[in-house]
C-alpha cells in the first residue's frame, strides 16, 4: 500500500525478535492491498506466529486454513458494514468515481449490514489454533 517506508517482511523480523519471549500468542493483522503480498506473508511467518489475517480489501476470502507449520491464515477476514455497498460506501458515489475518474466524496452506504470475521479456536495447552470458523452474518 506504499504507506510504510520500510519493507514489512524485514520489519516483522525485528518486531518478532522483540516480542517472541514475552507473548504466549502472536497475531498479525496484515493490512495490505495485494492478496499475493498477504499470502506470501502468511507463508513467511508460518510457524513463527500463531495467526495471520489480512484486512483492507473488505471482501472475506475462502482460504482460511492452518498452514503446514501451524500458523492459522486467511487472506482477508472481510468487513462489517452495509451489504449493498462498495466496501461500505454508497454504490452510486463509488461508480461515479470510476466512471468519471474525478474525485467524488465517499458517502457511507445505508441499509442492512453484514458482519464478517473469523473465530479461531485455540488449544489452551499449546496456544496453537485448532480450528478456524468463518463468520458471515
Amino acid at each position: 500500500m506504499n504507506v510504510l517506508s520500510e519493507n514489512p517482511f524485514i520489519m516483522i523480523n525485528d518486531i518478532l525478535e522483540e516480542i517472541e519471549d514475552k507473548a504466549d500468542l502472536i497475531i498479525l493483522d496484515f493490512h495490505a492491498e495485494a492478496t499475493a503480498e498477504k499470502i506470501a506473508m502468511g507463508y513467511y511467518l508460518d510457524g513463527r506466529v500463531d495467526i495471520v489475517f489480512g484486512t483492507h480489501t473488505h471482501v472475506q476470502t475462502a482460504d482460511a486454513q492452518i498452514l503446514e507449520n501451524g500458523t492459522a491464515y486467511i487472506t482477508d477476514i472481510g468487513m462489517t458494514g452495509p451489504k449493498k455497498s462498495v466496501i461500505g460506501m454508497d454504490v452510486f458515489a463509488s461508480i461515479k468515481r470510476f466512471e468519471t475518474t474525478l474525485p467524488e466524496k465517499y458517502k457511507l452506504a445505508e441499509g442492512l449490514c453484514v458482519l464478517n470475521g473469523c473465530i479461531f479456536e485455540i488449544d489452551d495447552t499449546t496456544c496453537r489454533v485448532k480450528k478456524i470458523e468463518l463468520l458471515n452474518m
